[in-house]
């Protein structure tokens, strides 16, 4: 079997460090081409090392982390992904996990694991804990609300969620003007007036995790 080339994206030196030397220690089928801090240009690197699987190192650092993942989850992506995260996703996050043949691994497993975990997603598989599956997909599987667009529950959960307009407007790559409108529209269709209420009813349809 070829060697697997691995490329790794944290904002953490200190992580990308980790990953670099104990992935292929515990796992001698990889082999890293690529460490990437996470911003604006870390999709592009991995366009050029061409990696077969990226591990994205979510550290829940704000919007740009998102940006990120959603460049590196994109349908036109060549490689794998396998995301490190905490044991509770947000709907955004599985979202965009869910997007591609890929992988979600907690930060509560093991090393042992996450090296068992990133093969099996570089070889075609997918990774999800199991102590997150059900999680994962009753997230995804949200029911509408009433009225409620698709578009218009991803600015909803990320307007709940702490972030700005303009966040939400990159993250989603839209113009601010039309997130402005998305958030019009979703507090005359919830009959909300202020964030704070619409944080409330967010909370109240399972978009946000007060935990």
């Amino acid at each position: 079997m070829h060697p697997i080339r691995l490329g790794i994206v944290s904002a953490d030196q200190l992580m990308r460090d980790f990953l670099r030397l104990t992935i292929p220690v515990i796992e001698p089928r990889f082999t890293c081409v690529l460490e990437s801090p996470c911003d604006d240009q870390a999709a592009q690197r991995c366009h050029a090392a061409g990696p077969d699987l990226v591990v994205f190192d979510l550290a829940g650092r704000g919007s740009f982390e998102l940006l990120t993942l959603g460049a590196l989850s994109g349908p036109a992506t060549r490689w794998s992904l396998l995301v490190i995260g905490n044991s509770a996703p947000t709907q955004t996050v599985c979202e965009f996990v869910t997007q591609k043949p890929c992988g979600f691994f907690s930060r509560s497993n093991s090393l042992d694991s996450l090296a068992r975990a990133a093969f099996l997603v570089a070889t075609g598989g997918t990774y999800l804990d199991a102590s997150l599956h059900n999680l994962l997909f009753k997230r995804r599987a949200l029911p509408a609300s009433p009225g409620l667009s698709q578009r218009e529950r991803h600015v909803l959960q990320l307007i709940a969620e702490g972030y700005s307009t303009k966040e939400v407007a990159d993250i989603l790559r839209l113009s601010v003007k039309t997130v402005d409108k998305y958030r019009t529209t979703v507090m005359q269709k919830l009959d909300v007036h202020d964030v704070v209420r619409l944080t409330h009813c967010a909370i109240r349809m399972g978009f946000v995790s007060v935990s």
